[in-house]
């Protein structure tokens, strides 16, 4: 045969193929830190309070499903560009085949112990218990990476870890299984976990959309647009949750923007530089509710709570940071979009989930949005609940 008919031969090979069949994602560095086999009986281990729902579930969970949960650590790196191990866990059913796969995002854990490799069994891992392959990734701040500052709602960020967990996933179910990841996934997340969602369907979607295929991804609960979040915190004047410090004080960590906190602060949070400990990773969300309180006005400066015009040169700094981290903005979403939010929550409001759908939709979207009863903890339940019974 001649060189010209190698080259047509491989050519027609080519040309049948489409980008899907062709593309994989790169293999990557990753270490098995702990592992364990596991069965349906494991219920109560994801979540305490699934104990209430344990006998509706057991006659629906397949009792002859054993599988594998194991704890990995892998390279990536932190908004900065600084190189990190991170971590994650991986769920895998070894006495069936696997029914798909999903990406679950996980929700905050300010306490720098409480990331989710730290613990064989999150929440995030219970679709595990339906024959499905759940991989759930630690985020910068957690986990094995739990030194570092957490980047709240830094979306490019968000979108690599996950990314290079997957990879890392990849690579781990094919050496220990030889089950190759399939391209399909769909994502899930609740909270921070709602938003880091979204941001890894956005970098999946731009940065690598020949190696993974987006379904869906159904996100809850999330702070999906920044200023819309802002100004709603300031509006009302409180949260129970300390998401507006810990956002900026990762900005100003990761963009190196030397704020001066004296603007920002107020109250004992400024006082004797308290932000510095209080909010890096010794306390966990109970303990700082205790310390700060729910009203906004008592431990932000006064300037927050004014028109952005009218904010000083330190809250300015942070503008044209918002709607850049904000995952309303700047991309059209090919995946449909499935958004849950509480109407009366008060850790995330409820108007940065509708900010999100008009952005969105106006960029072509598909995406719509359901709202409960409830509080942002409880709508929580029902959105895990829904899952499992979704992915029945």
């Amino acid at each position: 045969m001649t060189r010209t008919y190698y080259f047509l031969l491989l050519g027609g090979i080519l040309a049948c193929c489409t980008p899907m069949d062709m593309f994989h994602m790169e293999s990557i560095d990753y270490s098995v830190t702990h592992w364990e086999t596991a069965d349906f009986s494991s219920l109560t281990k994801f979540d305490p309070m699934m104990e209430n729902f344990e006998t509706i579930f057991s006659l629906v969970l397949d009792k002859k499903l054993i599988f594998r949960v194991a704890a990995i650590s892998y390279p990536t790196v932190c908004p900065d560009g600084e190189h990190v191990t991170a971590s994650g866990l991986v769920y895998h059913p070894i006495n069936k085949k696997s029914k798909g796969v999903i990406d679950f995002l996980p929700m905050a854990h300010l306490n720098r112990d409480g990331g989710t490799s730290e613990e064989l069994y999150a929440a995030e891992g219970m679709l595990a218990l339906l024959g499905y392959t759940v991989i759930v990734p630690d985020l910068i701040g957690s986990g094995a990476s739990k030194d570092k500052i957490v980047p709240f709602l830094m979306v490019e960020n968000t979108g690599r870890v996950a990314y290079d967990m997957r990879r890392a996933a990849a690579q781990y179910l094919w050496d220990e299984f030889r089950y190759e990841l399939p391209q399909k996934t769909t994502i899930l997340g609740y909270s921070l976990g709602g938003s880091a969602a979204l941001a890894a369907q956005k970098y999946y979607e731009a940065h690598h959309p020949h190696s993974v295929k987006v379904k869906e991804v159904h996100a809850g609960g999330g702070a999906y647009d920044l200023p819309a979040a802002f100004a709603a915190y300031a509006q009302a004047g409180v949260s129970e949750y300390p998401a507006i410090p810990h956002t900026i004080l990762a900005f100003d960590h990761y963009y190196k923007l030397e704020l001066d906190f004296s603007y920002i602060f107020s109250g004992d949070l400024l006082e004797n530089d308290n932000y510095r400990t209080w909010l890096h990773g010794e306390y966990d969300a109970a303990i700082l509710k205790d310390l700060l309180g729910y009203n906004l006005h008592s431990y932000m400066h006064e300037d927050f709570f004014k028109p952005m015009d009218q904010q000083n040169d330190m809250l300015k700094k942070l503008h044209p940071l918002l709607p850049l981290n904000s995952v309303s903005e700047g991309w059209r979403p090919k995946a449909p979009i499935y958004l849950y939010h509480s109407k009366s929550d008060v850790i995330v409001p409820f108007a940065n989930a509708e900010v999100a759908l008009r952005k969105l939709r106006k960029a072509g979207a598909n995406i719509s949005l359901v709202s409960y009863p409830g509080d942002h903890y409880t709508v929580g339940y029902l959105y895990f609940i829904r899952s499992i019974l979704r992915f029945l």
